[in-house]
């Protein structure tokens, strides 16, 4: 088990992760170094990235035209449009993970135009060297064409046995069609250090990484024809000479957290969470401060040891005060004895004396926002959101809602960037009716 970061969630289901201390240290632009975590499960090697470890969210690079670091997504060295203009900005991320000698390197990109610029196709180019540092090896899994069939391809220089790869197009993706809105792709690669002459598991990896991006070229489009527009990425350096290091960790990845909620259910406090897979956990103690004073145990929930399995997690804090400020934080206990914190959770006072909407935060925001909204009773909500132009794109909450101070988060990852409105619709069990909404700007 690992400390945790938390963000409440109401009625909407969404994913966050436990993860280490070193995990919180802020994004940065160029990282000299990132860790490579254990997967708590194989990887198979099939570019679809189906395997639970992947979906964690460890330190990692984000290639982004102009993007700023934000979370664990940290951007690379530079850029460099070759072919203008370059309108299809893409995010494609970049994680990495390691089983034994076995490191393994996945892209996830949502890429509306997968095709290849000359030979640099959508996907990736990276050179890595020996443990000794004396040569150095070329490792491409990216779009091309075999046969005159577009498809991803894994090319290396590298001997035979050292690494391997497979790229996928996501449902929706048709390599080389620049007349549709692709979906995007997905890639892993393994390579296997021992045959690098590492001895060692944790010694550092010294490699760069570019990632590539052509847009809008149909298959047999000349590079620099009329059509088609290309942009690339790297981290070090664009064809070698400067390089960046992996340093592979003996922990596991984080705990996957899929949900988690915080909210006042007339004068309890109702706390809930669930997690994918669990390491040595003996369970969470959970603390409480009132008015900001200090922390004091209340309650302890067993943990499952070590399982693969979902698991759920309630706790109900009763017979709470109204007015007093509280707020929670959980102590996970390992069987072994050694524990971490999460992060404080405040809650504020329960029984709010009337309706609010607030402002989401952050905002702007890319792509997930915290909303927030009390109800004095206990009331029917709606919360939607819509585009600017009035249509709606999505329901957050339609439920009975207890009365108290509730918050939901946002994931606008499918949305496009722009002005949107979030509108509450609220009726009591008194009666009573409210309706509010406001503003918020998504910017990719």
């Amino acid at each position: 088990m690992r400390k945790y970061n938390y963000t409440f969630a109401l009625a909407l289901t969404f994913l966050l992760l436990f993860s280490k201390v070193e995990i919180f240290s802020q994004a940065v632009a160029d990282p000299s170094a990132l860790p490579v975590y254990v997967t708590t499960v194989p990887i198979t090697l099939d570019g679809m990235l189906t395997e639970a470890s992947w979906s964690v969210d460890v330190p990692h690079l984000m290639f982004n035209k102009d993007a700023a670091p934000t979370g664990n997504s940290n951007t690379p060295t530079a850029g460099v449009v070759v072919k203008p203009p370059y309108n299809d900005v893409s995010t494609c991320y970049v994680k990495f993970l390691r089983s034994g000698y076995d490191l393994y390197i996945s892209l996830n990109s949502d890429d509306h135009q997968v095709c290849k610029f000359d030979w640099e196709g959508d996907g990736l180019f990276m050179k890595i060297k020996n443990f000794s540092g004396a040569s150095e090896y070329e490792i491409k899994n990216y779009v091309g064409v075999v046969s005159g069939v577009p498809q991803f391809v894994f090319e290396t220089n590298a001997p035979a046995g050292v690494t391997e790869g497979a790229g996928y197009a996501k449902p929706g993706t048709t390599i080389y069609d620049s007349s549709d809105v692709d979906n995007g792709y997905s890639t892993e690669t393994v390579i296997h250090l021992n045959q690098l002459g590492f001895t060692n598991p944790l010694d550092p990896v010294t490699l760069m990484i570019v990632i590539f991006d052509p847009d809008n070229f149909s298959l047999g489009a000349l590079p620099w024809g009329v059509n088609g527009n290309f942009y690339k990425q790297w981290w070090g350096s664009e064809w070698g000479g400067v390089y960046r290091t992996l340093n592979p960790s003996s922990s596991f990845v984080p705990v996957e957290l899929t949900s988690f909620t915080g909210a006042f259910v007339g004068i309890d406090a109702q706390l809930k969470w669930s997690t994918a897979t669990e390491l040595n956990n003996k369970g969470f103690e959970i603390q409480r401060s009132i008015d900001n004073a200090e922390f004091a145990a209340i309650a302890f929930v067993n943990g499952h040891g070590t399982t693969a399995e979902q698991k759920q997690y309630s706790f109900l804090d009763r017979n709470l005060e109204s007015g007093v400020d509280y707020s929670y934080r959980l102590k996970q206990v390992d069987f072994d004895g050694s524990f971490e914190y999460s992060q404080v959770i405040n809650l504020g006072s329960a029984l709010p004396l009337e309706f609010a909407l607030e402002q989401n935060y952050p905002n702007p925001f890319n792509p997930t926002t915290t909303i927030e909204y009390s109800v004095p009773v206990k009331s029917n909500v709606t919360l939607d959101v819509y585009n600017l132009i009035g249509q709606k794109v999505m329901t957050m909450v339609r439920s009975e809602i207890g009365a108290g101070k509730h918050s939901t988060q946002l994931n606008a990852s499918s949305f496009t960037s722009g002005i949107y409105f979030f509108k509450l619709t609220a009726i009591g069990e008194d009666g009573s009716k409210f309706t509010s909404s406001k503003k918020m700007t998504l910017l990719k």
